[in-house]
């Protein structure tokens, strides 16, 4: 069978450019002293690992003093160039320059015999018109599968992005539009801002509005400001300034442990110890996971996004808060209904809780929110009233998506993930 050769694409450039070896040495020929440092020569020529292994053995340069000197300039045209372009005009050459031409990986063998390509498709309906079909006019013999147009045709899923994930981010952009600035923490907590900071109770039914993970291993934090956790122990103890009589106790020990942060208002607490006046008014927001021992059903799981929030500044009150809930929950999540009702929480006074209408599941509790009390402000340098939300964001997703089951928000049901449209 007659054999066709072809450039390959390193073939098509060096006959376009030139062979390695060649530029190597016009390189060299052009340096008033022929000689060049190597590891100049490696940034200056392109596959320079070939170039000097060719270059050395036809003894075109030699490799003196950490470079390369010129030995002697070939001004003949070598046979492996002269190959190149006979190739590409598609003329015969010698043999034992094929090989090498051929072993440089410059040079492949095509099998495109008419006869062969007819015997293929003799007989038979072809559905793809492939490039060789044309180039040998076989396209005039063979006979093409008629299109049904009336078919359906294959689904294609592309790539999109996640709908929880989806909504996050819409979500964050539109609270970024508000002019809330956008805040991060860490999953693994110390107690003393998860519980202490916010003047929940060391020993009291209080600290048990959600249970907690504990580490194991290490188990305690460091102290970094001691006169915050002294204000800290005196608020718990008697109230300290604040004209609250506290708790009465505080346990140390437990303040020192660390957690996974039960709830994202433990970065509120770092942000407020770290926040200087001149900054005031200030609005911030955090979507990120907390992690709460639970049983998992379709309203409930260990770990969920929550949507912190706080606004801090003068004159703020209850009417204020209730409008940024509403508004979080109907204008950016798109929640159809929302309602309010009294709540308690050990670091808010007053507290409500916000519910949601979710079509399948009635009212839905998606947070809880209220204004800092000042036995939280107070100890960490804040002395005007703080606006602060704790939204399960998991629950205000359900209601964009349309879902009754929470698990699916960390699906991996790919069919559920292909034919969910974006939101």
């Amino acid at each position: 069978m007659p054999k066709i050769y072809r450039l390959t694409e390193e073939g098509k450039e060096y006959l376009e450019k030139g062979l390695p070896e060649r530029r190597l040495v016009e390189l060299l020929k052009e340096e008033p002293s022929h000689f060049i440092k190597m590891e100049e020569a490696i940034k200056k020529i392109k596959n320079f690992h070939i170039a000097i292994k060719w270059a050395t053995e036809r003894g075109w340069v030699e490799i003196k003093s950490g470079g390369l000197i010129l030995k002697r300039y070939p001004e003949e045209i070598l046979p492996e160039e002269e190959a190149l372009k006979k190739i590409e005009k598609g003329e015969k050459v010698e043999e034992d320059i094929l090989k090498v031409l051929i072993r440089r990986k410059l040079v492949k063998e095509v099998s495109l015999e008419k006869e062969e390509l007819e015997r293929k498709f003799a007989g038979k309906e072809i559905t793809d018109l492939e490039p060789e079909i044309l180039k040998f006019g076989i396209w005039r013999k063979v006979k093409f599968k008629k299109y049904d147009v009336t078919l359906e045709s294959k689904r294609i899923y592309p790539g999109k992005p996640h709908p929880y994930r989806q909504i996050i981010n819409e979500v964050r952009k539109k609270l970024l539009a508000l002019g809330f600035v956008e805040v991060k923490g860490p999953y693994v907590e110390l107690n003393f801002w998860n519980c202490d900071a916010l003047f929940m109770p060391s020993d009291h039914p209080a600290r048990s509005i959600h249970d907690i993970f504990m580490l194991k291993n290490p188990r305690y934090g460091k102290i970094l400001d001691k006169k915050l956790w002294e204000r800290v122990e005196k608020t718990h103890l008697n109230g300290w300034r604040t004209g609250s009589k506290g708790w009465g106790n505080w346990d140390f020990d437990l303040a020192r442990r660390l957690i996974l942060r039960s709830q994202c208002t433990a970065v509120s607490a770092r942000i407020l110890y770290r926040l200087e006046k001149k900054h005031l008014p200030f609005k911030m927001f955090l979507i990120d996971k907390v992690f709460r021992p639970d049983v998992i059903d379709a309203k409930h799981f260990i770990e969920f996004e929550q949507c912190e929030g706080i606004v801090v500044g003068k004159g703020l009150n209850l009417k204020h808060l209730l409008g940024y809930l509403k508004e979080i929950a109907v204008e950016v999540v798109g929640a159809e209904k929302v309602k309010f009702k009294p709540s308690y929480f050990p670091f808010t006074e007053p507290s409500v809780e916000a519910l949601a209408w979710h079509p399948k599941l009635g009212w839905v509790e998606y947070g809880g929110a209220g204004i800092f009390r000042p036995e939280v402000t107070l100890p960490l340098g804040i002395d005007v009233p703080v606006l602060a939300w704790g939204l399960g964001f998991g629950r205000l997703a359900m209601i964009k998506l349309g879902i009754d089951d929470i698990r699916y928000l960390y699906s991996d049901n790919l069919e559920w993930l292909r034919n969910k449209e974006l939101v």
